[in-house]
């Protein structure tokens, strides 16, 4: 296997961004002989991230494929399914459909700290002989005769990573995306999102909880016996300018309807955390010789828990066409609009199905609708989750019993 870059200092490949995208598309690439650099800007790798650290049911087979899965399950928390509360006290349980009379147990998500999980993943690139270097702050992107360049800091000085192919995996802020032109703010979405640890909180163990607001949401995710991921996500022009992120988040969350009771015997056990703005898209997912996975190819919101899912999945559709068209001179544009279109293909029905909840948050009698008509109809509930927990796209949904065929739509509000 051919770990090191040639002769002439080029890299069959450079992927920037050592999170769950970035190192499963260097395990990818790394296990099928291609050289392949994965730069991170942090020094410490894998690197602290800001999230509900929740992974989808449809993670689990991804993870098998990448062969995580097994050590995954010693580390994580299974979870079988949501509850989500409305402000007026009603509560829609869900569980993930089963897998079939030939699984081994319920289908499930697992709850896993990123810590562990981007441990995992970035163990399992090494081990398929991809080289990491940590604290390389990539900054540009440019053509340099038949490869590309990636050019940045590290330890000090200006550095040149030459490669083949650049694959942008380095998140909502993507230096690779936003060098090359492609973000685009989304044109309503302008979301934050508070994390913390937090200890002593009342909440179930074996499925996670949403808590719906005016315009806000927040999720309990229960990571170990004593220890909840605690997430709520504001619009930007809710918060408080200049306010200690950590009273935001126990402020925000104490005045929540359902929300505030769980945590009268909390405390937070580490300083909560901030990102924002959530949402944004990107004008296209490849270029000439560069490709976008995970959450530097677009992100929405983390309501149905599309990051995990997003990542794995978008880097398994990449490596299979890069590595279909690979030649000598690296891969074909025809092979990286090939991925373009099998995620955009994929990803916009899960994308529609985040719109139309978002129109929901934002609009509290709608939600309470929504739930109150779920209620009664475990089928429609259950195929709602199985495109919730990726195991099922909106098409399934549709085929199953549509949303308008189960008396489902919308009303208009009460004036």
């Amino acid at each position: 296997m051919n770990a090191r870059a040639g002769d002439s200092g080029e890299w069959d490949v450079v992927v920037v961004g050592a999170g769950p995208a970035g190192s499963a598309m260097a395990a990818l690439l790394a296990r099928e002989g291609l050289s392949v650099v994965l730069l991170d800007k942090s020094v410490a790798v894998p690197p602290p991230k800001i999230c509900g650290e929740y992974v989808s049911p449809g993670c689990l087979p991804i993870l098998r494929r990448l062969g995580a899965l097994s050590t995954l399950r010693t580390l994580a928390r299974p979870l079988y399914g949501m509850a989500i509360h409305t402000p007026a006290g009603r509560i829609l349980h869900t569980k993930y459909p089963d897998a079939g009379p030939a699984s081994e147990e319920p289908a499930h998500g697992l709850s896993v700290t990123r810590a562990r999980l981007d441990a995992v993943l970035l163990d399992l690139a090494v081990k398929s002989g991809a080289v990491v270097e940590a604290g390389f702050q990539a900054s540009d992107v440019r053509r340099n005769g038949s490869s590309l360049e990636v050019r940045g800091r590290f330890r000090g000085g200006v550095a040149r990573r030459r490669a083949r192919l650049v694959v942008g995996a380095d998140g909502r802020h993507s230096a690779v995306a936003r060098q090359l032109g492609f973000v685009r703010r989304h044109p309503w979405l302008d979301k934050m999102a508070f994390v913390a640890y937090v200890r002593g909180a009342r909440r179930a163990s074996d499925i996670g909880e949403i808590f719906l607001g005016r315009d806000r949401y927040a999720i309990l995710n229960p990571i170990a016996d004593d220890l909840t991921n605690l997430g709520v996500v504001v619009n930007r022009s809710d918060v408080p300018r200049g306010e200690d992120p950590r009273r935001s988040l126990w402020s925000m969350a104490s005045a929540m309807a359902g929300l505030g009771d769980r945590l009268r015997t909390a405390s937070l056990a580490a300083p909560g955390r901030c990102l924002g703005p959530l949402a944004y898209r990107v004008a296209s997912l490849s270029g000439p010789g560069v490709l976008l996975v995970g959450d530097a190819a677009g992100f929405l919101d983390p309501f149905t828990g599309e990051g995990i899912y997003g990542a794995l999945r978008s880097a398994e559709l990449a490596a299979r066409r890069v590595l279909s068209g690979w030649t000598c001179d690296g891969p074909p544009p025809s092979a990286l609009a090939a991925y373009a279109r099998d995620w955009t293909r994929e990803r916009n029905p899960k994308w529609r199905l985040c719109t139309g909840l978002q129109h929901a948050i934002r609009r509290p009698w709608l939600a309470e609708w929504l739930v109150a008509r779920l209620q009664p109809r475990p089928a429609l509930a259950t195929a709602l989750m199985a495109a919730v927990g990726d195991l099922a796209w909106m098409p399934t949904l549709r085929r199953s019993r549509s949303l308008p065929r189960a008396g489902l739509t919308s009303p208009r509000p009460d004036r």
